[in-house]
């Protein structure tokens, strides 16, 4: 039998190899498959290659990898054994759980964990909970360990005669847990101790660990249909069952209830010491504080052992039985508020636990009024305040209760207001002041004694919190206390923002409350201020108020300003300034500011301990001033007329430099940008500016008077103009002079010849030439220049007798100025003439003709070069050589002149007796509407003739009325009615009054004729007469009675006509233009009567007369 086994064992064996050498030919190699080591021990991990897999390669080629970077093989610690091994030699290997992978280049040969860990620890934490004698639940920490570990438990009891295993040991992450029941038998309910025995199993080796419980310390009771029964207002009954209570009885138990509110917590123990196996239980609890209050109870039980485990708690809500208010409110002799017309009265709520009930009130009523008991309704209140009207001559005397749906309060409160003693000032306490110190966060009310302290008894002080910052109004519950007559001041910490007063308490009057003016909400007791701004050119005026902050809080404020590169770039350019402002201060100017910039303020409230919110930063642009005076000028290019200026602009332009103004011997010149030469005006905050910074502007400085000192300044205009700049003195070059004036001519036998000199001499004024030229039939024969250097006079003989008669002498005079080197004019040469020269004209022949005053002219030096400039001359004298005409043939001439004028004036005469006797013929025939003007109204007639004969035609036309008249009429050239000539220069027209009479011409230009209804459609209008006048159209009444106010328009003090002035029923008549409305206006008309208007010469002169 045993050959025989030993045979197959052989062949089994045999088979095993071969199976494994097919399986291993097949595979690319092999490694260990698990390697479990302590820490710190050594380990090898060979890797063996199958060749037949790798063509061509070797060991070699082999390495290792891990899936921990932290534990990577090194290259180092592995060797080459053969041609297909190689070990990878792991040294004091640290714990971990790291799986090392053998590769030949990218394919992967076979893995290997290795788990470096410890031989298993000891448990620490082994624990056993009974529940009711019903299970048992054991449960323990599993120790961390990277080597799997094995645990065994099992436990003896106290005899040793029975041991039993735990088969359902559960592990859920470190947590290992084993419960015994009695359902399974594991659970033995009446052994009082177990002995476990806990075995701990790894690779590395082995732990066995002992651990003795006491059942009874571990059982938690448990209890069921807990109840409360009989409940009163301030009672109850607490019931329970507990079917397994005959396991308890031998020890007894140990309860504990536990009841809490709000504003109660109790504790009670009690014993169960004769229980007779009773499963029912009943526990009393009485001397409950407060009706109709919810109660918190929670019952735990345990076996009476010190080391008893408690029960889990059984918690109930319950509430008491209502009862009428027990209690009145709290309140103070001086929990009353006095204003002008109320009082309000304060009292402290009553307490929710003494409310006993719901639909919770007060209940106040005025008892006594001066003594006297009064019958007037109790009021009723939910808040603890009330108004009634009050007058400071009366004193009343106030109860108050509490009240709810089970009735009132058996006490009141009482409240008296005394009426207002004469020294009513002079008892209530000064200087109430309230201080909030954030660094403990309190309250510290402070006063002054009142003046009056004499029978003073003690002070009150009252606090709430209030229904806004800043606000005397309490927003809940008003609290206070009472202090002795000689405290000044009361601190109270509160985390909320409070509002306190005090009151003083006389032994036969109380003043009431008296809030301080401010508190301060200690979660926002600085507020964010928002300051109102107004930029001048260098300063700031900040101006700020706060309303919800305290003033005894402030310490002060703090402004932060910085200038800007850009109102584009809120970004500050330099270093920030910071001005502190003392806190009695609303306002502050921030002064040394740049023109035309930018500036970035923010500000803020600041007290002892910290800094409140800051204000919307604000970007504010100051205004723009005059900028610095204009640099460096300097001049060139002198001319008689003009110089030409150069500068630099200004520093600071302080804004944009809109032109400048150049002046010069108390004249100005206004330069603008574009009519200087060079880059543009200098512009602060242009990119042009701050590349290049100063600009150079050149400018030519023209219409100046010829050799002038001139005293030049520049000055630069933004939105003021600057202070001037450099001055330079400069003396324009000598240039042509104007001619000689006021020429005149005296002497018989000889001329004397005096003139004055030039009006613009334009230089020296050197000497004067006095011309003198001889023609034949017009054609130059001789001239003779005499030049007078000293005075204005000229004397030469009368040439009265001529040889002929075709000659003709004439005298002219002209101002001549000599230019030396220095003085010269280049662009005067056509005024100029270099060296003195002759023509062939000028011969001493003639000196006859020359001026008996007449001198030499020489230069200063006779080597030095000069340029004359010549005015213009001035002819003033002609002498034409004729011989005597006979006496007969002038005596015919004489004759026949005035035969030819005698004629045409008789002419003219025939021509006006027949237009005068043609014209006496004509009736003239006046509108029916217009015949009481004519029959009674001659005062105005004359008047208006008055009017047209006199100066006040011209100051009609320039009064506003004549001017609004005036400026409608159009359709004229040249002229414009207000009886002045105009200027060439303002090309404005005019009407000369002075030419022609303005009643009695014919001639038309002699008026102005405008066509006063000028149109675009020309062919709706009448040709204008040639009187000057037309016809036009005005509004008249039918009714005599009416005629003045239909046709005279209301008019103002002012000139102006009311648009409704004409009345509506007005009809259109025409009537003649020269009669004027009784105001003496001509009114505007109707332009659609021209068409139909008969107007001839005949009438318009009879209606002018």
């Amino acid at each position: 039998m045993s050959f025989r086994c030993l045979l197959l064992t052989i062949i089994y064996c045999i088979c095993t190899l071969c199976t494994i050498s097919k399986i291993f030919a097949q595979s690319p190699g092999e490694t260990s498959p698990r390697i479990i080591i302590e820490i710190g021990d050594n380990a090898n991990i060979t890797c063996r290659m199958n060749l037949k897999m790798f063509d061509g390669e070797n060991s070699s080629s082999l390495y290792f990898t891990s899936n921990e970077p932290e534990h990577e093989a090194a290259l180092t610690n592995i060797r080459i054994i053969d041609a297909t091994t190689i070990v990878y030699m792991l040294r004091n290997a640290s714990e971990q759980f790291t799986t090392y992978t053998c590769k030949s280049g990218q394919y992967a040969i076979s893995s290997t964990d290795v788990i470096v860990g410890t031989k298993p620890t000891e448990v620490k934490d082994f624990n056993c909970q009974a529940f009711d004698f019903t299970y048992m639940t054991c449960s323990f920490t599993i120790p961390q360990n990277m080597v799997p570990t094995t645990y065994n438990l099992k436990y003896i009891t106290q005899n040793a005669n029975y041991i039993l295993n735990c088969v359902k040991l559960v592990k859920e992450g470190d947590k290992a847990t084993c419960n015994f029941t009695l359902e399974d038998g594991s659970y033995k309910p009446n052994f009082e101790f177990y002995n476990f025995r806990l075995t701990s199993n790894n690779t590395l080796g082995a732990l066995t660990q002992n651990f003795t419980i006491n059942h009874k310390e571990i059982v938690k009771p448990a209890i069921s249909n807990l109840r409360i029964e009989d409940i009163s207002t301030n009672a109850c009954e607490l019931k329970w069952e507990m079917e397994r209570y005959s396991s308890y009885k031998l020890n007894r138990l140990q309860m504990e209830v536990h009841l809490q509110s709000p504003h109660y917590e109790s504790t009670r123990n009690f014993t169960c010491k004769k229980c007779n196996n009773r499963e029912m239980f009943n526990l009393s609890i009485d001397d409950l504080p407060y009706a109709y209050y919810e109660y918190n109870i929670s019952l735990r039980i345990k076996m009476r052992m010190p080391a008893a485990t408690w029960s889990d708690a059984y918690k109930l809500v319950f509430r008491t039985l209502p009862l009428a208010p027990e209690v009145p409110p709290q309140v103070d002799v001086s929990s009353f508020y006095l204003n002008a017309t109320h009082l309000r009265l304060f009292w402290y709520p009553t307490a929710v636990y003494h409310r006993n009930g719901t639909d919770f009130h007060y209940i106040v009523k005025l008892t006594q009024q001066d003594g006297v008991p009064v019958n007037q309704a109790a009021v009723p209140r939910s808040v603890p305040t009330v108004a009634f009207p009050w007058n400071s001559a009366h004193s009343y005397d106030f109860s108050i209760w509490s009240s709810n749906e089970m009735g009132v309060s058996l006490r009141s409160s009482r409240i008296y207001v005394p009426a207002l003693p004469k020294n009513y000032d002079e008892r209530t306490p000064l200087g109430i002041r309230n201080v909030y110190h954030s660094l403990d966060r309190t309250y510290t009310l402070l006063w002054n004694a009142p003046e009056d302290a004499e029978d003073l008894e003690n002070y009150t002080v009252f606090w709430c919190q209030p229904k806004s910052v800043a606000s005397n109004e309490c927003h809940n519950i008003i609290g206070f206390t009472q202090l002795d007559k000689n405290a000044l001041n009361f601190t109270i910490q509160h985390s909320e923002a409070l509002i306190l007063a005090v009151a003083g308490n006389y032994r036969d009057y109380y003043t009431g409350m008296h809030w301080a003016k401010c508190t301060a909400d200690v979660l926002n007791d600085l507020e964010k201020l928002e300051p109102q701004i107004e930029a001048k050119a260098y300063s700031i005026n900040v101006r700020w108020n706060f309303e919800h902050t305290c003033s005894s809080l402030i310490k002060g404020y703090t402004i932060n300003y910085c200038q800007m590169k850009s109102a584009k770039k809120p970004k500050c350019g330099g270093k920030s300034e910071r001005i502190n402002v003392d806190k009695r201060d609303n306002k502050y100017e921030i002064t040394n500011l740049i023109p035309n910039s930018h500036y970035q303020m923010e500000m803020y409230i600041y007290s002892d301990l910290k800094e409140g919110p800051k204000s919307n930063k604000r970007i504010i642009q100051t205004q723009e001033a005059a900028p610095t005076p204009p640099r460096n000028l300097t001049f060139e290019n002198i001319t008689s007329q003009s110089v030409a200026l150069s500068w630099q602009s200004p520093q600071e332009a302080n804004g944009k430099i809109r032109y400048y103004i150049v002046t010069y011997n108390r004249e100005n010149q206004t330069v603008h940008c574009k009519n200087l030469t060079g880059p543009h005006c200098f512009v602060a905050s242009s990119r042009r500016g701050e590349r290049y910074g100063i600009e150079n502007l050149t400018y030519t400085l023209q219409n100046l008077s010829s050799f002038t000192n001139y005293k030049i300044c520049i000055k630069a205009f933004t939105v003021a103009e600057s202070l001037p700049s450099n001055c330079v003195v400069v003396k324009t070059h000598v240039g042509v002079p104007s001619s000689p004036t006021q020429i005149l001519v005296n002497g018989t036998n000889e001329y004397v010849i005096r003139w004055h000199e030039p009006e613009v001499p334009s230089g020296r004024v050197d000497y004067y030439e006095v011309i003198v030229e001889v023609k034949l039939r017009q054609v130059l024969q001789g001239r003779y220049i005499s030049r007078i250097k000293t005075g204005r006079l000229c004397t030469m003989p009368n040439r009265k007798n001529c040889d002929n008669e075709d000659y003709e002498y004439s005298i002219s005079i002209r101002s001549v100025n000599i230019a030396y080197a220095n003085e010269t004019d280049t662009k005067l040469v056509q005024h100029s003439k270099q060296y003195p020269e002759y023509d062939q004209y000028v011969s001493s022949d003639n000196y006859e003709l020359g001026c008996a005053e007449a001198a030499l002219i020489s230069p200063v030096s006779p080597s030095s070069k000069y340029i004359e400039y010549r005015s213009d001359a001035v002819n003033f004298f002609k002498n034409l050589c004729s011989p005597p005409a006979k006496a007969d043939s002038k005596l015919w001439i004489i004759i026949f002149c005035i035969i030819i004028g005698a004629s045409f004036i008789f002419m003219c005469g025939l021509l006006i007796y027949r237009r005068c006797h043609a014209m006496a013929d004509i009736e003239c025939k006046m509108p029916q509407n217009w015949e009481d003007l004519a029959n009674g109204s001659g005062d105005k007639l004359r008047e208006h003739e008055k009017f047209m004969n006199s100066s006040v035609i011209q100051n009609y036309y320039n009064s506003e009325n004549g001017s609004l008249l005036t400026t409608s009429i159009s359709n004229d050239s040249n002229y414009s009615c207000n009886g002045t000539r105009s200027s060439a220069t303002t090309k404005s027209s005019y009407c000369d009054s002075n030419t022609s009479d303005y009643g009695n011409s014919n001639a038309t230009e002699d008026y102005c004729i405008q066509d006063p209804l000028t149109l675009s459609n020309t062919a709706l209008l009448t040709p204008v007469p040639e009187t000057g006048y037309m016809a036009m159209n005005t509004p008249l009444n039918t009714s005599p009675a009416l005629l003045k106010p239909a046709n005279v328009s209301n008019m103002l003090d002012n000139g102006y006509v009311l648009p409704n002035a004409l009345p509506t029923e007005a009809s259109e008549k025409p009537f003649m233009i020269a009669l004027a409305a009784g105001d003496g206006y001509v009114h505007p008309n109707n332009r659609h009567s021209f068409n139909n208007a008969n107007i001839t010469s005949a009438n318009y002169i009879t209606a002018m007369r």
